[in-house]
């Protein structure tokens, strides 16, 4: 935004655009503590192939961001 000679939306902010990227978007574990348990349990019962993202955490339900 500081950048921007007009400031203007990138991106659609829609519902749809949002779980899309949760579906998407991995967990930053480096130094960050909160993640650590839940990603070491995520391991146990992951399967092969499986990544660890944000809707895995809980990040599709709407009480998360709508509250």
């Amino acid at each position: 935004v500081e950048n921007m000679e007009v400031l203007a939306q990138a991106t659609p902010i829609t519902m749809g655009w949002c779980i899309d990227c949760h579906r998407k978007t991995q967990v930053q574990f480096a130094g960050n503590d909160y993640y650590t348990k839940l990603h070491e349990d995520f391991k146990k019962n992951m399967k092969k192939g499986e990544q660890f993202t944000v809707e895995k955490i809980g990040g599709t339900e709407c009480a998360k961001c709508h509250y």
